[in-house]
């Protein structure tokens, strides 16, 4: 059971380093990671934040851009 807590928190923490690094609210995403820490490492990986706020899908088999958008 200890195990599981420290690598659910060490996660928490690696998502909250990745957003501070692509400017997102490292604080948002630790919270998140505790209750939903691997969807949001997907999250992480998956889009990038806009200017305007929107999130921006990512092709991760070519590394290029999608032109999907998501809006808050």
């Amino acid at each position: 059971m200890h195990t599981v807590v420290l690598r659910w928190g060490s996660l928490a923490l690696i998502n909250a380093a990745l957003a501070n690094i692509d400017g997102r609210s490292p604080l948002k995403y630790f919270l998140g990671s505790l209750f939903v820490g691997p969807f949001i490492t997907i999250l992480l990986a998956a889009t990038r934040e806009e200017d305007r706020g929107g999130l921006r899908q990512l092709d991760l088999w070519r590394g290029r851009d999608k032109v999907k958008r998501f809006n808050n």
